[in-house]
């Protein structure tokens, strides 16, 4: 099951859906041309995408940004068919270049410490659960750092994000997470990353969880016999609720 309420890899603009596809075709999104997509990744695809050092962290972030800039450049699109047909007001639009243009500076800095400029300012640490059949890659967005300069059209400082990939492997669930330590000023992301709980998975929805983290994410996808599990079926009807409500929203 992949949750994804607009499909990347086509542009196609839908409401919350649920289909069944293949984890890796789920994750794998067509963000790159053939031969850079082999050129950066394909090291560590031959390791299930395990990270085995600092770079390759970096280059799963770097993927995940470049989705979810994906998704709103397509986002995009869609607000300016709707004002056109629909002749609404534009803030839509302006707060969606206002977002685009700054996950390009998250992107360009993960570029440049990809390419050992600035690493350093990176933090990321690998929590190694019991195995559930789950895989994510995603940004999560500090809402309030997006909105408290959203209608400063010059400003283009790096989003404050925190980078999130879950990767089923062997026994394990691995869960990956990291932030730029620049630009999480209030410690937050540095907190949820060193604070993560590393026993058994709680069933809260507090952001220090898996299931919490899922509520704040769209690019993850699950064996659809979670939804057999009456510890997770609560979730996944909660989960849809809000999904469905906020496209509603939009």
């Amino acid at each position: 099951m992949v949750d994804n309420r607009m499909d990347p890899r086509s542009g196609n603009w839908d409401f919350y859906q649920r289909h069944n596809v293949g984890i890796s075709d789920a994750l794998q999104f067509k963000l790159f041309c053939k031969e850079h997509d082999n050129n950066l990744f394909k090291e560590l695809e031959k390791r299930n995408s395990v990270p085995d050092s600092k770079r390759d962290c970096l280059l799963l972030a770097f993927r995940s940004a470049c989705a979810v800039r994906h998704q709103e450049e397509q986002r995009l699109h869609v607000y300016e068919k709707m004002i056109r047909v629909l002749e609404i007001d534009d803030a839509m639009r302006e707060n969606s270049m206002v977002f685009i243009r700054r996950i390009n500076a998250v992107i360009d800095n993960l570029w440049d410490a990809v390419n050992g400029n600035g690493a350093n300012h990176y933090l990321f640490r690998m929590i190694s659960m019991p195995r559930i059949e789950l895989a994510a890659s995603d940004c999560m967005i500090d809402e309030k750092d997006l909105e408290s300069h959203i209608i400063e059209d010059d400003y283009n400082a790096p989003l404050n994000c925190l980078f999130i990939n879950l990767i089923p492997h062997k026994d394990n669930l691995l869960l990956l997470l990291g932030c730029d330590t620049r630009y999480d000023k209030g410690g937050e992301y540095q907190s949820i990353i060193m604070d993560f709980p590393t026993g058994d998975l709680t069933f809260d929805y507090y952001i220090e969880t898996v299931k919490g983290i899922l509520l704040k994410c769209s690019n993850w996808c699950c064996d659809p016999k979670l939804y057999e599990d009456s510890n997770w079926k609560i979730f996944f009807d909660e989960y849809e609720e809000l999904k469905v409500w906020s496209s509603f929203l939009i």
